[in-house]
């Protein structure tokens, strides 16, 4: 999770990293002491080595549930190392471990029973998670917005009997909404703990003014808005950039009741047409499994390739391995099929997009699938080449980045517009 909520929310100054470098927090698998690794394969490895080693094991919390399945698919990876380390008490020679181990390695001990345990269990098969933790009841992440197509990995790997939950609405600098209710990711009740303000998101931009700006008892049902924030110290006012839809109210003290719905100026320009955030999601993550495959993550990426250009979805499936064979993909029984149908739903969303060679015109969407586990990576290379802490990177639904794109690009292996495998 964020460094900055976690030391917030317990109290945790960086002045006494020194000496709490050496404990395990409360209700807590892993050491402190594993959250000062930056490598974000280890980093997430060295959790699930001391959450493996835990049967009691209730709660998985990260800050977005692409997070809990990166950490599932590696510990997979790293079964048998894993559980050796489990059963002897040694420390895996990840990179990144070395530093921290004298902290470790006083609160590691050997636990040949639990491993014995482990060794019965047959790695990714249905409902395994649950064989190797009885009492895991709920995993928390962010699983809206943008984050929704995380949902059915997700599920193939915790099966029903899990629940899933949402971290709630939250910023660096104030705590916008918590979770409301049960069965929808997508659901926030919001907060008084900080100043959070309402923008009118239907007016046009010259007319969103600090003036026009509206209380949480002033908004109205069924109306969407941009939150407005006020930082902790009270010193800047600002647009946070998030839109949200008020659905309702809550019944005891009238807080308004909010969903995600985008990020506001995260759009794909064309002559003719403007094509937003929920827009391009919709398009992509609502598609019919049985035609593409299930989409686990994507990003869009303006594609030249043709004239006129068009919206190019880079796609990673649900169901996909690693593997380079199209087998290994997880595709549905009609991919070539998908292109149109995203068109079609753009088009019905989007009074702007049109089709054809007339000024203002896309060409049809294109849709580049990659192998599986190739977003997991990306976050893992971005992360160690910008230094930025591990549970932050987030993948941008629209990608203008050169050179990231080059990195996804390079693991494209089949594409629905032909057909061809790579």
């Amino acid at each position: 999770m964020s460094s900055g909520s976690v030391r917030m929310q317990n109290g945790l100054d960086a002045e006494k990293d020194p000496w709490l470098i050496h404990y395990t927090g409360p209700r807590a698998t892993s050491p402190l002491a594993v959250s000062f690794i930056p490598q974000y394969r280890t980093f997430l490895l060295m959790h699930a080595l001391f959450a493996l080693a835990d049967v009691r094991l209730e709660t998985i919390s990260t800050l977005f549930g692409t997070v809990f399945v990166d950490m599932i698919r590696y510990m997979e990876e790293e079964w048998d190392t894993l559980v050796a380390c489990i059963e002897h008490g040694t420390l895996p020679g990840y990179d990144g471990v070395e530093a921290i181990q004298p902290y470790l390695q006083k609160q590691w001990q050997p636990r040949p029973e639990r491993a014995a345990e482990l060794r019965e269990v047959e790695v990714n098969s249905p409902t395994w998670l649950h064989k190797i933790w009885p009492n895991l009841k709920v995993v928390v992440g962010i699983a809206s917005g943008t984050f929704a197509s995380v949902i059915p990995k997700m599920r193939m790997i915790l099966g029903d009997t899990v629940y899933l939950r949402s971290l709630g609405f939250t910023a660096s600098e104030a705590y916008v909404g918590t979770v409301y209710g049960h069965g929808d990711i997508n659901c926030f009740k919001t907060v008084s703990d900080d100043i959070v303000e309402y923008l009118d998101a239907s007016l046009p931009e010259a007319d969103q003014t600090p003036d026009r700006c509206v209380m949480p008892w002033e908004v109205e049902a069924g109306k969407q808005y941009e939150i407005i924030l006020t930082t902790r110290d009270g010193l800047w006012r600002y647009r946070l950039g998030d839109v949200v839809e008020v659905t309702g109210f809550e019944p005891s003290d009238g807080s308004p009741i909010i969903k995600y719905i985008e990020r506001k100026n995260i759009a794909m320009r064309f002559p003719e047409a403007q094509i937003h955030e929920q827009e391009l999601v919709s398009s992509i993550v609502y598609l019919d499994d049985s035609t593409l495959g299930p989409v686990a993550e994507f990003t869009v990426c303006e594609d030249t390739r043709s004239t006129p250009s068009t919206v190019g979805y880079i796609v990673e499936l649900a169901s996909s391995s690693s593997s380079a064979t199209t087998s290994g993909l997880g595709l549905g029984a009609d991919p070539s099929a998908a292109p149109q149908k995203v068109l079609e739903s753009l088009m019905e969303l989007n009074e702007g997009v049109r089709i054809g060679y007339e000024e203002g015109s896309i060409s049809v969407p294109t849709i580049r699938v990659v192998s599986g586990g190739s977003f997991r990576e990306y976050r893992r290379w971005r992360i160690e080449k910008t230094k930025s802490g591990a549970g932050q990177m987030k993948v941008p639904v629209v990608m203008r980045d050169e050179e990231s794109l080059k990195w996804l690009l390079e693991r494209v292996v089949f594409e629905a517009n032909t057909g061809n495998k790579f």
